[in-house]
């Protein structure tokens, strides 16, 4: 039996990208994006990692396990969340058996797709520059003209005629528009739309009966998932970009209390969830954080925090200008990567199967790299 080939196509202002990998990892501490040949992680990699954690919103799609993932792309781009639906699409369609391809002359059917995502995999209208991307994608198209299209297009003021250009396309078959409002409802969409062929060598021939049940059976289950997830989802607010480097959280202005002592460098901030919102909607951007500073115990230690259900995880701010932020790798293991907050500080979401006793320490470091005493904190994290 051939697996259906499909190439992935990520537009971008700067071009189109390709997805050319899509593989389990069980091995790198977390999912992660990468250009190919590069081994650096592309400056977005901390949020792929939290779309496909477990519990976040992949998990919401029937198949997807969890990772990590190792995702690799034909080339990078800076910023953006536009890179999250057609990623997506890429992880349903994989776990539905079919084989990502890099060359669009293998490619039994393309995937043109943009946008962001929320916590409950609803796709976000916004300006995506959908013409823009469109033209610049026009090279492509044309390699892939015997491929099957399939275009997702996101709410927005350009969406009606982005779809009027794809339908207007010369193609053997015409573009086929899928469904934007959510991730499940593309899906199904697809996985229906390209249900009864598979790949052969240069034709298309009907999926033996036991893939058709299969593939049905799959559809079904996202059917289901999207009748249970009916409920009306609140937008994701912009995502912070990751942070590449502990040293590049914003520094608040010191000021010396009464006795003339320096005040400790970094401050540290329990993230609570909301009444009636969760920890996972906090870690993932749906709903925002109580944050209450953690007081001081002693010189250098500040007073343990309860691992409480609504503790979703800690923030770091500098106090002073020109340090560098030092957090243990003791909490950076039993957390998600790490994310900026509005103001600058330097969110640690804790990992729900991470949640035990825990000793860490923060540092302030100066220029010269050494900590004052006033500059490293011991906390406790206890059941």
């Amino acid at each position: 039996m051939t697996q259906a080939s499909v190439l992935v196509v990520v537009p971008t202002t700067g071009g189109p990208l390709v997805l050319r990998g899509l593989t389990a990892r069980p091995g790198m501490p977390t999912s992660a994006a990468f250009a190919v040949g590069d081994y650096r992680p592309l400056p977005w990699s901390g949020d792929y990692a939290r779309l496909a954690a477990e519990g976040g919103p992949l998990s919401r799609l029937p198949g997807i396990t969890a990772g990590p993932y190792e995702l690799r792309l034909s080339g990078s781009f800076d910023a953006g969340r536009s890179w999250e639906v057609p990623v997506c699409l890429a992880h349903g369609l994989v776990a539905h058996g079919f084989r990502l391809t890099p060359e669009p002359s293998e490619a039994d059917l393309v995937v043109w797709a943009t946008g962001a995502v929320d916590l409950d995999l609803a796709v976000l209208a916004a300006d995506y520059a959908l013409l823009d991307k469109i033209e610049r994608s026009r090279d492509l198209m044309t390699e892939a003209a015997r491929a099957d299209l399939y275009v997702l297009l996101p709410s927005g003021p350009e969406a009606a005629q982005a779809e009027r250009i794809f339908r207007a396309l010369p193609r053997a078959r015409p573009s086929a528009i899928l469904p934007s409002a959510s991730i499940p409802a593309a899906l199904a969409a697809l996985v229906r739309g390209t249900l009864p062929t598979v790949a052969t060598a240069g034709r298309r021939r009907r999926a033996p009966p036991a893939v058709a049940a299969g593939i049905v059976i799959a559809t079904a289950l996202v059917a289901i998932l999207m009748a249970l997830d009916g409920h009306p989802t609140k937008e994701r607010p912009e995502a912070p970009p990751a942070l590449a480097e502990v040293d590049a959280v914003k520094a608040r202005p010191a000021t010396l209390p009464d006795g003339g002592a320096p005040p400790p460098g970094v401050e540290v901030e329990e993230l609570v969830a909301p009444a009636g919102s969760s920890c996972r909607r906090v870690a993932f951007g749906a709903d925002p954080p109580e944050r209450r500073a953690v007081p001081s115990e002693a010189s250098g230690r500040l007073r343990a925090s309860r691992l409480a259900p609504d503790l979703c995880g800690l923030a770091f701010r500098l106090v002073r200008p020109g340090a560098r932020l030092a957090v243990d790798p003791a909490l950076a293991a039993a957390a998600l990567p790490p994310v900026r907050l509005p103001d600058g500080a330097q969110a640690y979401f804790l990992r729900e199967g991470s949640r035990q006793n825990l000793v860490y320490v923060v540092q302030a470091l100066s220029e010269a790299g050494a900590p004052s005493a006033s500059d490293r904190l011991e906390h406790a994290l206890r059941r």
